[in-house]
């Protein structure tokens, strides 16, 4: 008797479990920690490698690697507006929410369209990519 109960206590709590990720897709969207702009916290500049200085300074982490990338180097990428302490992640979206409005945003969004063409180095003017469409709209 007692496995009976207990047996249908445990599919009620996996049924329940489940109506409850069902539901969680018919949820409203709400801003993740991703969707909103957030600097990095408890900079330490030595830690920072910078490539660029331009519109925007662009600095380079690198961290040992661990078994599930073979322990090679993890490079991450970061960028601060000329002028700022703030430093954020390097990525298009960040990008696009500090340069809403204008020419700048126009430039990222017809010129970049994932987060890897930001690294593209431009061998001609000798700076990233990025920086010389932002000095184009006048953000040097």
């Amino acid at each position: 008797m007692k496995t009976i109960k207990f047996s249908i206590v445990l599919l009620a709590l996996l049924f329940s479990r489940s109506l409850v990720q069902a539901g969680s897709f018919n949820a409203q969207i709400t801003l993740s920690a991703q969707d909103s702009l957030v600097a990095v916290k408890h900079l330490k500049i030595s830690d920072y490698k910078v490539l660029d200085r331009g519109a925007i300074v662009i600095y380079e982490r690198q961290r040992p690697g661990n078994k599930l990338n073979l322990f090679k180097p993890i490079l991450t990428y970061y960028f601060s507006v000329k002028g700022s302490d703030k430093v954020f992640l390097l990525t298009l979206q960040n990008l696009k929410q500090i340069y809403r409005d204008g020419q700048a945003f126009t430039a990222l969004d017809t010129n970049f369209s994932t987060d890897s063409d930001l690294l593209s180095y431009d061998k001609i003017h000798h700076e990233f990519r990025v920086n010389y469409y932002l000095s184009k709209t006048g953000h040097a």
